[in-house]
């Protein structure tokens, strides 16, 4: 049967007509309309490193489908490169199962290579997972790595177990665990060190990245028009920032977000980035501090990443459950320059939960 949608790339004005597609695709949340177009215009209009791609399926002037990749700049061995993410892929519900997925997909990486963007990543969901391996040639990477530590273990188990016996017992053995197994190590002495909340990144953190960038292979630029871009002036979003500085140095940072998850108050930290472990270590002994400031159950990190970064959280006390996986993270590439092989290695990436564009 032929379709009766078209496909296009975005024009100015079509935000409407995506906001409505929005809404169908995600009727359980609510929306305003005003604060929505404040976030898309911050997130596909006003990224540092430019514009996004969206290309958009078309049913008689009604958007019915998009797919949309926001680029990143990223280091990739030696070099910095333009990537991309793939971002908000949405089918409207009236118009699944007919092929709008793949074919939006492809034209945006065929205009995306015209124009030297041949990698894109992403943390595809279980509906969308198989489809970008099997039809759009996407690799798997690896999941994240998921870290986490509980401070009060009967509200981070609440909503998992339901009996309230059986609640207290399980509750009672986590204590007895963290006391037993998960005690965390005394934070190291860093003669002059301070760690204070900033809300703005300055330039010397881009001091701190150019230091620490050689240490990974593939990673985010994080200078600090990024920085703030991404965790400053998103509107709506309120993250706090903690800065690690020495002799006026900035030596390490660490972004959290405290969310709400139905019987749990939940601290995310979605990036991390220190000169060593024992800077990184400090960093989060901080952030479990401010955990406990806002009487949170539960902290926690999803993260591809050298030992460093692990056994920092592993000395103030996260447990790392081995068959508990985060997110998948694939990728796919058309690059002439880069290895697939390299790029499939796990070991060469740095990732955590502020480079998806989960908020």
């Amino acid at each position: 049967m032929e379709n009766k949608w078209v496909i296009r790339a975005y024009r100015e004005g079509d935000e409407g007509g995506i906001f409505e597609l929005w809404k169908a695709v995600h009727p359980e949340e609510t929306y305003v309309s005003e604060d929505w177009m404040k976030w898309w215009h911050w997130k596909y209009q006003e990224n540092p490193a430019g514009k996004a791609r969206i290309w958009l399926a078309d049913h008689s002037g009604k958007i019915v489908g998009q797919y949309a990749i926001v680029p990143v700049a990223m280091k990739i061995g030696c070099e910095n490169v333009v990537c991309a993410q793939s971002v908000d892929t949405m089918t409207h519900p009236d118009y699944r199962r007919q092929g709008m997925f793949e074919t939006l997909a492809k034209a945006v990486y065929a205009e995306a290579e015209k124009e030297d963007t041949h990698i894109v990543y992403g943390f595809p969901n279980q509906f969308s997972y198989s489809g970008f391996l099997n039809n759009l040639n996407w690799f798997d990477i690896a999941p994240a790595r998921i870290i986490f530590k509980p401070l009060s273990w009967q509200n981070a188990l609440k909503a998992e177990i339901k009996n309230r016996v059986l609640l207290k017992i399980s509750a009672i053995g986590g204590n007895l665990a963290d006391i037993m197994f998960f005690r965390p190590k005394k934070s190291p002495v860093i003669e002059g060190l301070s760690i204070t909340q900033t809300s703005r990144f300055d330039e010397r953190v881009n001091h701190l990245w150019a230091r620490v960038s050689g240490q990974h292979r593939i990673m985010v630029i994080r200078d600090n028009n990024y920085l703030n871009w991404r965790y400053v002036t998103a509107p709506g979003l309120e993250y706090t920032v903690y800065l690690a500085e020495k002799n006026g140095e900035i030596l390490g940072y660490i972004v959290l977000r405290t969310l709400q998850r139905e019987y749990r108050k939940v601290v995310a930290v979605l990036d991390i980035l220190a000169d060593s472990e024992q800077i990184a270590q400090s960093l989060v002994s901080q952030a479990i501090e401010h955990c406990k400031q806002e009487k949170a159950d539960l902290i926690y990190c999803n993260i591809i990443a050298n030992k460093t970064y692990i056994q920092a959280f592993k000395n103030n006390g996260f447990i790392s459950v081995p068959f508990v996986k985060g997110a998948p993270f694939c990728a796919h590439s058309s690059s002439p320059d880069i290895s697939k092989d390299f790029l499939k290695d796990a070991k060469n990436w740095f990732i955590q939960i502020g480079d998806s564009d989960i908020v």
